[in-house]
């Protein structure tokens, strides 16, 4: 599955129909990311999917806008937000047409939504999809955390079934290494980004990029540099 990342797609190949971990530090590399990803759904008209429990929907297309990509334009045909995150607003937005939910504790609600905004986009059974979580971290904060590995098991399965390509994105830094550790087993993936001083680096080791590669930030989002020495 093409990743929307520049240089990216030379070191290894994000998996089809699958659950991958995207682990990174605060900061806007992961959510960059996973509009990269979402972006290169949209090129090859793909259902798009995005569940959101920490920023608003309006935050999340604006930063597609950097990298020229208009899911504002989609919603309702090829791509959806599932929104966890404007119930806590005092004056939720109006006139979108996202799926709202009553926050990230409210798992039963997710789970419909999903099913929901499938049928939004027209999924067909034969087609690859993509869908990105953000976050795990949020998840954890407002759930047991057995509940909410219970949730994320069963929810991948179900996305796996309908050939839809999942990042589910955690906070490094956050998380005991118990639980780091029992995600990534509910995965069948892990990219894992860091930052040391003025730079950033990007693994994958289940996928055959054990090395870390240096990416960058720039005008059209992340952006592998070179191949790890």
């Amino acid at each position: 599955m093409k990743s929307g990342i520049k240089g990216l797609d030379e070191l290894f190949c994000i998996r089809d129909c699958a659950n991958i971990l995207l682990m990174g530090p605060p900061g806007p590399e992961k959510l960059l990311f996973a509009v990269q990803f979402l972006a290169e759904g949209e090129l090859l008209k793909q259902p798009c999917i995005y569940v959101t429990t920490d920023v608003s929907p309006s935050e999340i297309e604006e930063q597609a806008k950097h990298i020229n990509a208009d899911f504002s334009a989609a919603e309702g045909r090829r791509s959806a937000f599932i929104d966890c995150y404007s119930w806590a607003l005092s004056a939720p937005p109006k006139g979108r047409r996202d799926i709202p939910v009553p926050g990230p504790s409210a798992l039963d609600d997710i789970s419909i939504g999903i099913t929901q905004s499938l049928m939004d986009c027209e999924k067909k059974p034969e087609e690859n999809g993509r869908i990105v979580f953000q976050s795990v971290s949020t998840l954890l904060l407002y759930n047991n955390a057995e509940t909410a590995y219970r949730f994320i098991q069963i929810t991948g399965a179900r996305l796996k079934a309908a050939k839809m390509t999942t990042l589910y994105m955690l906070e490094t830094g956050m998380h005991e290494d118990r639980a780091v550790v029992t995600l990534k087993h509910l995965m069948d993936s892990v990219i894992e980004l860091k930052i040391e001083g003025k730079k950033n680096y990007i693994s994958a080791p289940l996928d055959g990029l054990r090395d870390w590669a240096e990416f960058k930030i720039g005008e059209n989002g992340v952006e592998v540099l070179r191949k790890p020495v």
